[in-house]
Formats: C-alpha cells, sequence, structure tokens
C-alpha cells in the first residue's frame, strides 16, 4: 500500500468524513428543531400547571425557565451543528445535552410533587383547594 491510499488524519477542530456522515445521518437540524418545539411545548405546559397566579414558590418557575432556556439552546446549538458540522459544535451539543437531561430531570421531580393526591387530611386548606382544581381541570 502507498502512503497515499491511506485515510489523511483530519485537522484538528475538523470531524474525519466518517464522523461527519454519521452525524449528518442522524439529522441535526430536524432534531433541533424538534427540541425547539419541545422547549416551548415546556413552557405552555409547565405556566398552566403551576397556574402563575396561585403559586407561592418561585424556585420552582425559576427552574422550569431555565429548562426551557437549556432546551430551546440545545435544539438551536443542534441546528447550527447541522449546518456547520465542526468538532467545536458537536462536543457543545453534547455538554448541553447532558446538562439539559440533569435540568429535566430536576424539574420532572420538582412537577411530580404538585401532581394531585388522594388523602384522607391535609397539612393546609390552600393544598386541598389546589388537588381540587387540577382534579377539576383534568
Amino acid at each position: 500500500m502507498a502512503h497515499n491510499d491511506k485515510d489523511p488524519v483530519p485537522v484538528v477542530g475538523n470531524l474525519s468524513p466518517g464522523q461527519l456522515q454519521s452525524l449528518l445521518k442522524m439529522e441535526p437540524k430536524t432534531l433541533g428543531a424538534i427540541q425547539i418545539v419541545i422547549g416551548a411545548l415546556i413552557l405552555c405546559l409547565s405556566a398552566s400547571v403551576l397556574q402563575v397566579h396561585e403559586v407561592h414558590f418561585t424556585g420552582d418557575i425559576a427552574l422550569f425557565l431555565v429548562v426551557v432556556v437549556q432546551v430551546t439552546l440545545s435544539g438551536s446549538v443542534l441546528v447550527h451543528s447541522g449546518r456547520r458540522p465542526t468538532l467545536f459544535w458537536v462536543k457543545c451539543m453534547l455538554v448541553l445535552h447532558l446538562i439539559s437531561a440533569a435540568f429535566a430531570t430536576a424539574a420532572l421531580g420538582l412537577m411530580s410533587k404538585h401532581l394531585p393526591y388522594r388523602q384522607s387530611s391535609y397539612h393546609c386548606e390552600h393544598c386541598r383547594k389546589l388537588e381540587l382544581h387540577a382534579v377539576v381541570r383534568l
């Protein structure tokens, strides 16, 4: 084999042809657009569940806004990495996806504490009204 028969080593910061092909095979632009739509849905659903006029837990709202921004930013980077695939954007995409997964897991835990549940007594009248209101909305 001649020296020219081997695949050239990609320049630092660039993707090899095989890496580029596998990146484009997953359709990053489409996945990024879907992730941006999911961010909008998270915003709408969390606003409807938390009902801003009755909220007395601002930490939850702040976390949900961070999740919406994080998921939307992650989707935007995914779209950009589909347009200009470089090693830097692929690494950014992976890091942002891991951070998004961590925040989404924390938000899921916070949302589960606001789900209506039945029990014989509540610690306050406000919680009983919230449970009844949530059941009526369903």
